[in-house]
């Protein structure tokens, strides 16, 4: 039983290393989006000011 429970154990803090990372991937590809967006929200309104 010990052993299962350490199996346990570390298959719990695996599962949440990798939450933590895949989490911060996601932000950083939330925020590179936002920016993307923005970018291309101030682009359309320049060209709709241009025109």
């Amino acid at each position: 039983m010990p052993q299962n429970d350490i199996l346990v154990t570390l298959v719990v803090l695996a599962t949440a290393v990798l939450l933590i990372s895949f989490w911060r991937q996601i932000l950083f590809i939330l925020l590179f989006g936002v920016i993307v967006v923005f970018c291309f929200g101030l682009y359309s309104v320049a060209a709709a000011v241009q025109h």
